[in-house]
């Protein structure tokens, strides 16, 4: 259920709406502002569906007819406007405006309308939104979404009630990738590769990042077995993948770079082939400083190398000298 996510992952928000739910003090109007990846939608939503839920305690119940409709935007007394790369010109908001003068069709009563990407508000159209803000019906309820709050008419600002959502960290990307049945390894490395939510599940099948942790893998275990060895193994891994090369570079010595940091704090991995590497690197007398010298060059440099496996045969020669 969203609700327990957003009381894990945004808890002081989580407890604004659920006193104000159970108090019925609500404030006409909500604006959402945070980073992307950080639930201001789904909130949106769930507060959305907790006004009109008949199964609800504090939040909606999440499962009933009208709740799923709501979360499927197919509840008629919800108008939900997203344009997400463009202006929200005045039409939009004098068709919000025309819809919402009629009186409520559904059984709850409630009007509602949720604004993503309320910044992108032309000044015509922000203001004509004034009126209906600075006067709003008893039953209509309206939540503005923002990233940048600074470009949100002050006016709708003040005529809100802002709550702010806290980025998420490492933690809360991990235990999402888990969530979403990701494997403990590959939700360790995307939860510290990314910055927003929205990417874990496309990283999580990116083939290229699924391939470097692969020859990175293989690398590592061969690398305290036999150095040579790793080499080689490391030079025709890379030069046998020739779709996609610069990406499965670029993912191995991320992924190189995190497992040396994650050395270096003593991090307990759940996944027992990471686990195991990382027990084969405290056993192993090796210049972890000089290591990490020639992965950060070579991640430096990849961006300006013009041929992937000349920069790996460089990064082995550097290696070699360690």
């Amino acid at each position: 259920m969203f609700k327990e996510v957003l009381e894990t992952s945004q808890p002081i928000v989580y407890q604004t709406l659920k006193n104000a739910l159970e108090s019925e003090h609500l404030s006409h109007c909500y604006l959402f502002v945070g980073d992307k990846g950080t639930h201001k939608l789904e909130t949106s939503f769930l507060l959305a569906q907790s006004l009109i839920c008949e199964n609800r305690t504090a939040f909606a119940c999440e499962k009933c007819n009208s709740c799923r409709r709501m979360k499927e935007n197919n509840y008629v007394d919800l108008i939900y406007i997203d344009e997400d790369d463009k202006n929200i010109k005045v039409e939009l908001i004098e068709n919000l405006q025309h819809r919402f003068e009629k009186t409520a069709l559904e059984k709850a009563g409630k009007k509602i309308f949720i604004i993503n990407n309320c910044e992108r508000l032309t000044i015509k159209a922000a203001n004509s939104l004034l009126k209906f803000i600075e006067e709003p019906a008893g039953n209509t309820t309206g939540i503005f979404i923002t990233t940048q709050v600074d470009g949100v008419l002050p006016t709708i600002v003040s005529r809100s009630q802002t709550l702010n959502f806290k980025p998420l960290n490492k933690d809360d990307f991990f235990n999402y990738a888990l969530e979403k049945n990701i494997d403990p390894l590959s939700a360790h490395l995307i939860s510290n590769l990314i910055s927003r939510e929205v990417d874990i599940i496309p990283l999580s099948k990116n083939r290229s990042f699924n391939k470097a942790i692969e020859i990175f893998c293989q690398f590592i275990q061969r690398y305290f077995d036999n150095r040579t060895e790793s080499y080689f193994y490391l030079q025709n891994s890379i030069a046998a993948n020739k779709r996609n090369q610069r990406d499965i570079i670029r993912f191995f010595l991320d992924i190189s770079l995190l497992f040396i940091q994650d050395y270096l704090n003593g991090f307990e991995s759940e996944d027992k082939t990471y686990s195991d590497l990382l027990t084969l690197a405290k056993n192993n007398d090796f210049n972890y400083s000089q290591v990490m010298k020639a992965f950060i060059d070579s991640r430096t440099s990849l961006n300006k190398a013009a041929n992937g496996l000349l920069l790996i045969d460089q990064l082995i020669y550097k290696l070699l000298e360690v």
